[in-house]
């Protein structure tokens, strides 16, 4: 059987081993049920049922007619993601993390009765880890579910990229069950910054989701989440200080440089740099550079000290890249311009011959990404990028 919008087909394999097409629309159900049928699933006893965008759930018999509309079927525009059986029902996902479980009845007119919804209000009430970053899973539409082989366990991913658990009765209503995350949370949207600290085990990454968030990678295994903090703002590049007590992240309206506590990220000073790309900190920590469009401004960590004798331009595009040397004494730079510099932290002014930026490579049409040197060798110098 195929379905979808405004598309039934439902195929049988004839004797010549080729599928003979026998229906091709759902006839005789009435006309007010939706015509974009989201999913589908065989029932153990060879029925269908069929589900729409509209909260319908249909039942077909094994072949392909028309049965009925089951009467506790959610309705209400529940656009129904998923469905799947098990020996005493089946089980339907959709909107706002809602998830439906139908158990068989004795009753022909009532083939199936529905349990109260997950997760049922009593597990909502419950005081739950990561409760802000929870409402994005209610929000979101469940988009595919798994059911342990014992039937206690529920396990589904959100339309926000995050995989959830929940422990359920499938013989009786479900009172207290709530939403757990199967690992940890994920990022909901693209990673746009990630740095390693290195001197501790850490790893910060953020988000256009608006989260920035701090992990653990001291055992063998996955990376634990340790701090996830929740912004109003997208951010866009973050660096690490070499000790982990520090981190600066570039969000859209401006730059925040924040204390690492046990479970919470603290802003203690703002520069107005709009939508940062790129911050990197120099290898002792003392310093820091963040691009700034086709700029590069280095400040001083400990006094949030930026001269103009620290701001150097060369790119004509965006910044996408820096990578300091060695003994912090300049950097490298790479930039969707094509081009690659390398810059000397502080030069003398009096002196032509030792002038900014003190090399360039460029390549027409080409958006560099990341850049580093050979270690102790300044003129040795690795980049990346993609073609335009």
């Amino acid at each position: 059987m195929v379905t979808g919008n405004g598309t039934f087909k439902f195929y049988r394999v004839n004797e010549a081993n080729s599928l003979k097409n026998t229906h091709n629309a759902i006839t005789k159900k009435e006309s007010h049920i939706s015509n974009n049928y989201t999913c589908h699933a065989w029932l153990p006893d060879g029925r269908l049922l069929v589900c729409t965008d509209q909260g319908e759930i249909m039942l077909l018999e094994s072949d392909g007619s028309y049965k009925m509309l089951l009467s506790d079927s959610p309705g209400d525009g529940f656009h129904i993601e998923c469905i799947l059986t098990f020996t005493k029902g089946f089980i339907i996902g959709g909107d706002n993390g809602r998830i439906y479980i139908y158990e068989k009845s004795e009753d022909p007119k009532v083939p199936y009765t529905q349990f109260p919804p997950l997760p049922s209000p009593g597990g909502e009430r419950e005081k739950v880890e990561y409760a802000e970053l929870m409402q994005g899973v209610m929000t979101s539409r469940v988009k595919c579910i798994a059911l342990s082989a014992a039937d206690d366990m529920i396990v589904f991913t959100s339309e926000n990229n995050q995989i959830m658990k929940a422990a359920i009765s499938t013989d009786r209503a479900n009172d207290e069950c709530r939403y757990e995350y199967a690992i940890f949370p994920f990022h909901s949207r693209a990673i746009q910054g990630m740095d390693i600290c290195i001197k501790k085990n850490l790893v910060a990454t953020c988000s256009i989701d608006k989260t920035v968030r701090i992990w653990n990678n001291a055992n063998p295994g996955p990376l634990q989440l340790e701090i996830c903090e929740v912004f109003n703002d997208e951010a866009y590049s973050v660096a690490f200080h070499p000790t982990g007590f520090h981190i600066i992240v570039g969000f859209t309206d401006r730059v925040r440089m924040m204390n690492v506590f046990k479970d919470s990220l603290k802003p203690f000073q703002t520069i107005g740099i709009k939508g940062c790309r790129e911050i990197r900190f120099s290898n002792g920590g003392h310093l820091f550079a963040c691009a700034s469009q086709n700029h590069i401004n280095v400040y001083k960590f400990y006094t949030g000290e930026n001269n103009q004798d620290l701001i150097y331009k060369a790119h004509n595009g965006p910044v996408r890249c820096i990578h300091w040397f060695d003994d912090d004494s300049g950097f490298i730079s790479g930039g969707w311009d094509g081009n690659v510099f390398t810059w000397k932290l502080y030069t003398d002014k009096t002196n032509v011959q030792d002038q900014n930026p003190k090399s360039a490579f460029t390549i027409k049409n080409f958006q560099f990404a990341s850049v580093a040197n050979k270690p102790d060798s300044k003129s040795i110098i690795f980049a990346t990028g993609v073609d335009k």
